[in-house]
């Protein structure tokens, strides 16, 4: 069976839409060969750990670029990440010999990722007083598709279509990739520097690709002004929140239809592009720090997101009239390991719209961008109207079911297959109703009626309304007991039924307005226990479930922003204690992760591994796990 490639032992860089993924000893060479494939009775070598390549939008460009120094490679030493998108590679050559057992020749590289061009600078030092070199760069690229390398199906590299002493070439379509080094290419292809070096005397070169993808591309590069200096709170928490920093500011993008609209892509390598939960989530958890004005990340991605609201009714894109989208992208997205098959601009996301409102009200209360907030209220009374219309079917709540076969059977956050299941295992039928999402909505409705009023625009009430009966039916039917007492349910499935066993969806509740200080109380108490709290983070589910699995994605897992979220409700709910538990947990975490936060990791308690075990497969950077820095920093009682 085809695996997804693992990521957690990979080093990226990332300033989209141009992503660097290299190697654990920081080459970039093509295909990562699992620990110990060539033992016997081992898996099929063929099938990868992992991938490095130069990636541009969709596509892996550079597949690989091998670095030789007199036909030896140099022996791993360390990879350093720094701001602005840096990569430096330390290695030995240690085939070449010295007056004594010491290494002689020192390799430094250092990869430099902007949007569309990366730098690669090779920098020998040596101990020997002189010393002839040849610095050799093997390249190859295979213009593989992202869908493909989720499923670690690779092309065979191509030849360049045109070469010359200064550059190569490769084009695929629109797609194009140029490798310059003046002066530096071979008649085989390939790079090569000849030169001497002594004590004192380094020995330097460059090459630099260009990557442009003009076949269709939907979003481009956003970069901020500049990146954040380094200028956080002393330890690992000021090492988190600039990384984290750093790393939003390279995921930043825009749509080619509104080029001064800034969002962040959801993450790296397989979610490059708009994505209604996670950018709105990330620009969410990111406001205490936005400018408001100029151009706003908020501001920016409700206007990218008001660009491609439903119009019309469409269940093969699950596109409904004032709906926000779920996932943009610039053609079909296929996986068939997942039966999935979703158009380029899908819908399939019952929580994006009321996720947008939330958003919009919240940026109105900032009162950082009066223009902006004004000019998406057309677009917030058809989102209003899509919202009461979703709250009137199933029992009075927001719910979901795929009419398709192809598209996402799970619509919220948790959107794997198996993510909501009962305590016995049992997988819940749709059409179902997501307790967060009943969250969303409560305060979605109370935001924007506070919003209209503001505004002098009808609705209001209607709204008010919504929200006071929502909030009675929510309490009626959400609430279940266990012998540790009352909790809210992860959902209801499609008989309305709730599952029975406590999930991470309930720390979304806090600070919504849905819960009433006493019900706060029992989820804020739930939160830090045992059950769902693993000393780095709150699991997505129950340790007392049957499906429960520390490596499962949402059945046992811990997500960064997730717990974040949970943070985030607790200090707006006044439960500062708890909060400070769960914002120490992620810290520790990030500790394990270089100081930054994936998008998930294991649900290994801390009591059992001393430092947070990876979940192979996860994405970094994600930007609302980056984003959720801030929150941490929050609970800390750092003033942003």
């Amino acid at each position: 069976m085809t695996v997804q490639p693992g990521l957690h032992r990979q080093y990226c860089s990332v300033a989209a839409p141009t992503q660097l993924w290299l190697d654990p000893d920081g080459r970039l060479a093509g295909e990562v060969t699992p620990p110990g494939a060539d033992l016997p009775g081992a898996g099929d070598p063929a099938d990868p750990a992992g991938f490095t390549g130069l990636l541009h939008g969709d596509t892996r460009m550079l597949s690989r670029a091998l670095v030789r120094v007199n036909g030896l490679e140099p022996e791993p030493a360390t990879v350093e990440t720094e701001p602005g998108g840096v990569l430096r590679v330390r290695g030995l050559v240690r085939g070449i010999p010295g007056p004594t057992e010491d290494p002689a020749v020192e390799l430094l590289q250092t990869w430099t990722v902007t949007p569309g061009v990366v730098r690669h600078s090779l920098q020998l030092r040596t101990s020997l007083d002189s010393l002839d070199v040849e610095i050799d760069v093997e390249l190859a690229a295979d213009f593989t598709d992202m869908a493909d390398i989720r499923l670690s199906r690779f092309r065979d590299a191509s030849g360049p279509f045109s070469a010359d002493q200064s550059a190569l070439r490769w084009r695929e379509g629109g797609k194009t990739l140029t490798v310059g080094a003046p002066g530096a290419v071979t008649a085989e292809g390939r790079l090569a520097w000849r030169g001497s070096l002594g004590r004192g005397r380094p020995f330097e070169a460059e090459w630099q690709a260009v990557l442009t993808d003009e076949d269709g591309a939907v979003v481009a590069a956003r970069p901020p002004a500049s990146r954040p200096p380094r200028t956080g709170p002393a330890g690992a928490l000021g090492l988190l929140l600039d990384n984290s920093l750093d790393d939003v500011g390279g995921l930043r993008l825009a749509t080619r239809q509104l080029p001064d609209a800034p969002f962040t892509a959801a993450g790296a390598p397989w979610y490059f592009t708009l994505f209604g939960r996670d950018s709105l989530w990330a620009a969410r958890l990111l406001l205490p720090l936005d400018s408001g004005t100029d151009n706003g990340l908020a501001s920016g991605t409700l206007r990218a997101l008001a660009a491609f609201q439903g119009s019309r009714t469409d269940p093969a894109a699950a596109e409904e009239p004032g709906k926000i989208l779920h996932e943009l992208r610039s053609k079909e997205l296929v996986l068939e390991s997942q039966g999935l098959r979703l158009p380029p601009v899908y819908y399939g996301a019952v929580d994006s719209t009321p996720l947008w409102l939330c958003l919009l009200g919240e940026l109105w209360r900032a009162g950082r961008d009066d223009a902006a907030v004004r000019s998406l209220l057309p677009n917030a009374a058809r989102a209003a109207d899509w919202l009461l219309a979703a709250g009137a079917g199933n029992g009075g709540f927001l719910s979901y079911r795929d009419a398709t076969g192809h598209g996402l059977s799970n619509q919220g956050w948790k959107d794997s297959r198996d993510a909501m299941q009962f305590r016995d295992g049992r997988q819940a039928d749709g059409p179902i109703a997501l307790s967060e999402v009943q969250g969303y909505a409560y305060q979605a409705a109370l935001e924007t009626a506070g919003l209209f009023d503001a505004y002098g625009e009808p609705g209001g009430q209607a709204l008010r309304d919504f929200a006071a009966a929502l909030r009675l039916r929510f309490r009626e039917r959400f609430w279940v007991e266990d012998d540790a007492g009352p909790f809210p349910a992860m959902a209801l499935d499609g008989h309305g039924v709730p599952l029975d066993i406590p999930g991470s969806n309930m720390g979304h509740l806090l600070g919504t307005g849905i819960l009433d200080p006493d019900e706060a109380r029992l989820v804020a108490d739930r939160l830090v226990s045992p059950e769902l709290f693993s000393g780095y983070g709150v699991h997505t589910i129950s340790r007392r479930a049957a499906g429960f699995w520390p490596f499962s994605y949402h059945c046992g897992s811990v997500w960064s922003h997730d717990t974040a979220i949970a943070i985030r409700g607790l200090l707006a709910d006044g439960f500062t204690a708890e909060a400070r538990v769960l914002a120490d947990g992620l810290l520790a975490a990030a500790a394990s992760f270089g100081h930054r936060l994936p998008e998930v990791f294991a649900g290994v308690r801390a009591e059992d591994s001393s430092v947070a075990v990876p979940y192979p497969a996860s994405c970094h950077p994600q930007a609302w796990s980056s984003a959720s820095a801030v929150v941490i920093a929050q609970a800390m009682g750092v003033a942003l």
